[in-house]
């Protein structure tokens, strides 16, 4: 009996000579990992692999019943305990291409281009798992580059052996599945023009011009333009050699610069470091250190110095969060790399959705705790001036709390404003000013080959532009330092030159997958190319996360300065449509802010306001408000003005308490609606902002309004705005209207299957009750109102459930459940980030904190809520803002 399972095209699953089918996608997806991977896994690794959305429990029992389908195969298919595999008597025609384009006989490669590499299981994806093929892809593009290289082989070879019109067909192949490679290309111009079709040569050129400008807005590479000279006056006559030269990066180039910077005249500072770490290290400290200097000055080579510097028998670990321009407005784009570097200690399930990201910061603190417990740990924290503020506030948060065993180094440039974390080294850590270097220090670096006074002049004594200008060639010497750089740019391959604009544009540490993609260079080209940058100092390597970066902006202004706009807008254009693909697997890694930034520098304004309008919301789930206004801000500008966006602005900016500035934008969400049942909708909106300010005329206008537009249409929606109103009558002490308008709502809620809106209608039923002294009742109703909101996932209804639970206990005199309750509405709220509420649970706190004679921290919430209450607009102009208890 064998198993064989054909992967290259649409999957098959054969045992002998019988096609099994499974009655579920998974089984096939399951086989296809084992058998590709080819060695054994976990079941928790397959189960988060296929079922990303399921907790644990529910996952593994899914994959026990997928590997009951996929028994089918046999005893191929080994469970042993917690691991899966397919044992080696199960075969794969992933793996006879494999070994078939690693031989060493062209037979052999021959044979391997005849499989369909780069269709690996074509057509077959997985909706709800989007780690499985986002697998699938990496597969196929692994397997898509060993097809090209074997077929760029037997192109040489046929045309080693005068073989032309073979060697055409198998660059006809490469081409076809590698279109965007320029060697492919010559490979084709070569062996057409050396079978004797000139014409066909010199067609296959200008298709290989045309597509470079259209697809990568790059002219053909000296070497193609001379292989066209050869072509065009008939000077080709002869197979060439098989591999194209290097380019040369000699001194005529702009000069070589090699290695990291030498590390002079921090000794002081150095020695500071290593003190802090061997507190840290031996003694169980937490050290917080802020190191503060203006670009280049060596803050980042400082920390890295004390990075190389450990003792590596102590077994520390290094972490690594860098600040960048390109992503200081998108919500927690640091943090993520911060999460990333310890998640394997995190707890588990505790960060698995975007808006989980807002409520784990003692998550993050324990994960920390937890590292530093096994081996000391040194974070590093760059370029914090450009991290966004909501990692900022996490990592604030973690610099106030900072575990035993972990230094935290914060780098930073004067001048700037600051934020949470600057602010957090100043409250309770050190800081270490970098000063320029002296003259002596020059001397030590540059040494006698340059006069140091004059160094310290043009350099101002920073040491990145004293590294520069001593690694100059002679012919540079007295030129500025910025075109020191340019020119050794300049002096690069075309290549090179190409694969670091798209590292500029790309913006971020960029792995070489991602350079090839933007850069639109094939895959050897680029390994040379990055080779040849890093040799250079036009790219560095980082660890982690693992990819490669300019090493500063005079790289980045000089790759900027040769692109044209037309260049700029195309490259910015392919990373944008790699984003927005990587996006639907990794939201995090790939943001959508990030999509729309590239889409706007692409010149794609439409496109690019839909991604502002899907970053916004996914910053809004975040509690990051400040950024979807920016956000929404942004999409507006670029054109997206409909009722949607105005919305969606004016409840962030409700969230912030900025309700003058939120009613104009629930006004031009109204003017832009194009039906009743928005307007509807807008009102409502209104009405909450006025039923804030304790404007309850005009919010029961507007609900009222609201209620007449909806009419006898949408069930649900007429009783939520029913629940509003509701609220509204019981705050102007209409009681009896008020009760029976909860009652219809609660009725229209449950008819319509709309558990909010008789959620809604609980919570106010439950506050009359109170108000009319019935205790038990008004209980009952809350703490139904609870469980259900809790059921269904609504925090705003949760929270005001939870606010009105804690003062009828309190009521009650039920202190400690009354807490418990107000503690656990406030922890939500905090999670949202809505400034009134917070500010109101701080009050209500306070006051059952007072009432129990806790004052201490009775005031400590006093002052949180005064803190709160004055970002709400208009709270020192209307009392009525303050009286914000129930909602």
């Amino acid at each position: 009996m064998s198993v064989r399972l054909e992967l290259l095209g649409p999957p098959r699953v054969w045992r002998d000579d019988t096609a099994l089918r499974f009655d579920t996608r998974k089984a096939v997806a399951l086989l296809a990992y084992l058998a590709v991977t080819g060695r054994d896994h976990g079941r928790d690794a397959l189960a988060a692999l296929l079922w990303p959305d399921l907790d644990r429990a529910h996952a593994r029992a899914t994959l026990r019943r997928t590997l009951s389908v996929a028994a089918a195969v046999g005893p191929d298919l080994d469970v042993t305990g917690d691991r899966v595999a397919l044992t080696a008597g199960a075969t794969s025609d992933v793996d006879e291409f494999r070994r078939l384009a690693a031989s060493d006989d062209p037979g052999d490669w021959a044979r391997a281009a005849a499989l369909p590499a780069d269709r690996f299981l074509d057509g077959f994806a997985l909706r709800d798992s989007p780690p499985f093929d986002d697998w699938v892809r990496q597969v196929g593009d692994e397997l898509r580059d060993d097809l090209s290289r074997t077929l760029a082989r037997l192109v040489r070879a046929a045309i080693d052996e005068g073989r032309w019109e073979e060697a055409q067909e198998w660059a006809r192949g490469r081409v076809r599945i590698d279109p965007l490679s320029e060697p492919a290309h010559v490979d084709l111009i070569r062996a057409t023009a050396l079978a004797g079709d000139r014409p066909g040569a010199l067609h296959a050129y200008r298709v290989l011009v045309r597509l470079l400008d259209t697809e990568l807005g790059v002219a053909p590479l000296a070497d193609t333009l001379a292989l066209h000279e050869d072509i065009r006056t008939g000077r080709l006559r002869a197979a060439p050699a098989a591999a194209t030269e290097r380019p040369s990066t000699g001194e005529g180039g702009g000069g070589r610069v090699t290695g990291r910077p030498r590390l002079v005249g921090r000794e002081r500072e150095l020695r500071i470091l290593e003190d802090a770490w061997t507190d840290v290290a031996g003694e169980r400290r937490a050290r917080l250190i802020g190191l503060v200097g203006e670009p280049g000055i060596g803050k980042t080579a400082l920390a890295e110095a004390l990075a190389e510097a450990l003792d590596e028998s102590a077994a520390p670990r290094v972490v690594r969060v860098t600040g960048r321009a390109a992503e200081a407005s998108l919500a927690y784009a640091a943090a993520t790399d911060l999460v990333r570097g310890i998640g394997a200690s995190l707890p588990e399930g505790a960060i698995r959705t975007p808006g989980d990201l807002q409520r784990v910061h003692e998550a993050v603190r324990a994960a920390l705790e937890r590292l530093a417990a096994e081996a000391p740990v040194l974070l590093i924290v760059d370029v914090a001036e450009q991290i966004d503020r909501p990692s900022a506030v996490l990592l604030g948060y973690l610099a106030h709390r900072l575990p035993e065993g972990i230094l935290m180094l914060v780098c930073w440039r004067p001048g700037t404003t600051g934020g949470a974390l600057q602010q957090a080294v100043r409250d309770v850590g050190e800081i270490l000013t970098l000063a320029p270097l002296d003259a002596p220090d020059i001397e030590e670096l540059v040494g006698e080959s340059l006069d140091a006074g004059d160094v310290l002049r043009r350099t101002r004594g920073i040491p990145l532009l004293v590294h520069e200008l001593a690694a100059a060639p002679t012919a540079l010497g007295h030129a500025e330092v910025r075109d020191i750089v340019a020119a050794r740019l300049a002096g690069s391959s075309e290549t090179t030159t190409q694969v670091v604009a798209a590292a500029v544009v790309i913006g971020r540490i960029a792995t070489p997958e991602l350079l090839r993609a933007v850069s639109g260079r094939d895959e050897s080209e680029t390994v040379e190319a990055i080779e040849e940058a890093v040799d250079r100092s036009l790219l560095v390597e980082h660890a982690e996360p693992p990819g490669y970066d300019v090493p500063h902006d005079l790289v980045r202004e000089a790759a900027l300065g040769g692109l044209s706009l037309a260049r700029r807008r195309l490259l910015h254009a392919r990373v944008a449509d790699i984003f927005a693909r990587a996006h639907s697997v990794d939201p995090l890694g790939a943001p959508a802010g990030a999509v729309a930034q590239h889409l706007a520098a692409a010149g794609r304004d439409p496109d690019a306001a839909d991604w502002f309008v899907r970053a916004a919301a996914d910053a809004a789930r975040l509690g990051a408000h400040e950024e979807a206004i920016a956000q929404l801000r942004s999409a507006v500008a670029l054109g997206r003005r409909d009722s949607e966006v105005h919305a969606a602005l004016g409840a962030a900016l409700v969230r912030l308490g900025r309700y003058d500035e939120a009613l104009i934008a629930f006004d031009q969400a109204s003017a832009a609606a194009d039906d009743a049942d928005v307007r509807a909708t807008v009102d409502h909106a209104i009405a909450r902002v006025h039923d804030r300010r304790g404007e309850w005329g005009l919010a029961q206008s507007h609900l009222e309004s609201a209620v007449e537009a909806i009419g006898g249409g949408d069930l649900g929606r007429r009783a939520r705005v029913l629940a509003d109103l509701a609220l509204v009558l019981h705050r102007r002490g209409l009681t009896a209207d008020a009760r029976a308008t909860a009652a219809s709502a609660q009725q229209s809620g449950d008819a319509a299957g709309d558990p909010a809106a008789a959620i809604q209608a609980m919570n106010v039923l439950g506050m009359i009750a109170l108000a009319d002294g019935d205790q038990r009742g008004a209980e009952e109703q809350l703490e139904h109102a609870v469980a259900r909101a809790e059921a269904h996932g609504d925090d705003d209804l949760t929270i005001a459930a939870l606010n009105n639970l804690a003062r009828a206990r309190a009521t009650r005199g039920a202190a400690d459940e009354a807490l418990a309750a107000a503690r656990d509405a406030l922890r939500r709220a905090q999670a949202q980030g809505d400034r009134h509420r917070q500010a109101a649970l701080h009050s209500h706190l306070a006051d059952l904190l007072h009432a129990i004679g806790r004052e201490e921290e009775a005031m400590a919430a006093l002052r949180a809520s005064a803190i709160a209450f004055s970002e709400v607009q208009g709270s020192e102009l209307r009392p009525e803002v303050w009286t914000l208890t129930e909602w």
